[in-house]
């Protein structure tokens, strides 16, 4: 099974590693909250990683400051196809 995730979170655009990579924009933090709540049901995972700021920080941000009140699954990779999933609890 392929892995579906949200690669970047910035400047008004979310991206996904769909095949092809999908753009999809956003105006607000309130109209990006409900983009993300339609990803995590459809099964998506929000990068995750040790440097710069991965879709999973910028969620995790949000749930900070109230503005995102659920859990959503997380992605690292330890290698190529080499993955791991886990779930951020909401704030």
């Amino acid at each position: 099974m392929t892995q579906k995730y949200v690669t970047s979170i910035q400047g008004g655009t979310l991206k996904t590693a769909d095949f092809p990579e999908r753009e999809i924009s956003f105006r607000d933090n309130a109209e990006l909250v409900m983009l993300v709540k339609q990803l995590s049901t459809q099964g998506y995972a929000f990068v995750d990683a040790p440097s710069g700021w991965p879709p999973a920080a910028v969620l995790q941000q949000l749930q900070e400051l109230g503005e995102m009140d659920f859990s959503f699954t997380a992605i690292t990779w330890s290698g190529p196809r080499d993955y791991r999933t886990y779930q951020v609890p909401k704030c």
